[in-house]
């Protein structure tokens, strides 16, 4: 579980991706989005995601929720974390009506790389 913690602040929450990140979410919700049952959104965007990843010649390493706010509603975005230093955007629930949604597209971004001081 440590792995996996590490992992997440070393990429996702890394301040350098902030940006990326944001932007996953932004293009997600430029999208036209489906209102989804909570389990049956987990389980077709996890197939999403692994079909992404075989595509890039990844792996998926693991799944992280993530709140995040747009303009002045908060999500809860579910990112997948790519062996390859990148990630892709998937389903959100808002986090004010808990409904969740799929996009038509989920985005794939490159993390900037760890670096050590």
């Amino acid at each position: 579980m440590n792995e996996l913690n590490a992992a997440v602040h070393s990429t996702l929450l890394a301040e350098p991706n902030h940006a990326s990140v944001s932007a996953m979410l932004d293009a997600i919700l430029q999208k036209p989005l489906t209102p989804m049952e909570a389990n049956q959104a987990k389980s077709y965007m996890e197939q999403v995601a692994t079909q992404a990843a075989n595509e890039e010649g990844a792996e998926v390493q693991l799944f992280q929720l993530m709140e995040m706010r747009n303009h002045h509603t908060t999500y809860v975005m579910r990112v997948a974390l790519f062996s390859n230093n990148k990630a892709i955007g998937l389903d959100v629930m808002d986090a004010e009506n808990g409904q969740f949604f799929v996009p038509e597209s989920c985005p794939v971004v490159e993390l900037q790389a760890e670096t050590l001081n």
